[in-house]
C-alpha cells in the first residue's frame, strides 16, 4: 500500500505545481476579477480539502480490506459530483448576471449604452465559463485520485 500513498502525493504535487504556474501567470487574479460569484474558489477549496481527505485515507489504509477502503470513498465520490454540480450552479447564476442586468436600462440608439450592456454580458459570461471550468477540472482531478484508489486496491487483493 506504499505505492498508493506515493502515487497520491505525486498526483498532490502534481496539483500543486499546476496551482504554482496558474498563479505565477496570473489565472487566480483573473479569477478574481472576473467571477462575482466566488463559486469557482468554493470549488477549489473542496478541491483541495478532497484531496487531503483521500491522503488521510490512504495513509489509513494499511489493514482494511478492499470492502472498508471501497466503504469509506463513497462520501468522496459524491463530493466529486457535488463540484461539478457546484460548476453548473455558477453556469446558470453567470447566464442570470449576463441576461438578467445586461438590458434594464439598454437604448439600442445610444453605443455607450450598448456598450455597457456588452461589458456586463461579458462578466456574465465569464462567470459561467470560469465556474463550469473549476467544476470539471476539480471532479475529474477527485475522481482520478479514486480510480486510482480503487484499481491499486483491486490489484493487492
Amino acid at each position: 500500500m506504499k505505492t498508493l500513498l506515493l502515487k497520491w502525493w505525486l498526483f498532490l504535487c502534481t496539483q500543486a505545481a499546476i496551482a504554482g504556474i496558474a498563479f505565477y501567470l496570473g489565472f487566480f487574479q483573473s479569477l478574481i476579477e472576473k467571477d462575482p460569484t466566488r463559486l469557482s474558489f468554493l470549488i477549489l477549496a473542496i478541491l483541495l480539502l478532497s484531496s487531503l481527505w483521500i491522503g488521510k485515507i490512504v495513509y489509513s489504509t494499511q489493514g482494511k480490506s478492499k470492502q472498508d477502503i471501497l466503504g469509506i470513498l463513497s462520501p468522496v465520490w459524491f463530493t466529486a459530483e457535488t463540484c461539478l454540480v457546484l460548476g453548473l450552479i455558477g453556469t446558470v447564476s453567470g447566464f442570470i448576471i449576463m441576461l438578467g442586468t445586461a438590458f434594464v436600462d439598454i437604448d439600442v440608439s445610444n453605443i455607450e449604452s450598448m456598450q455597457k450592456a456588452l461589458t456586463q454580458m461579458s462578466i456574465g459570461m465569464s462567470a459561467a465559463l470560469y465556474t463550469t471550468l473549476m467544476g470539471l477540472i476539480s471532479s475529474l482531478s477527485i475522481k482520478i485520485q479514486l480510480v486510482n484508489i480503487e484499481r491499486t486496491v483491486e490489484q493487492h487483493e
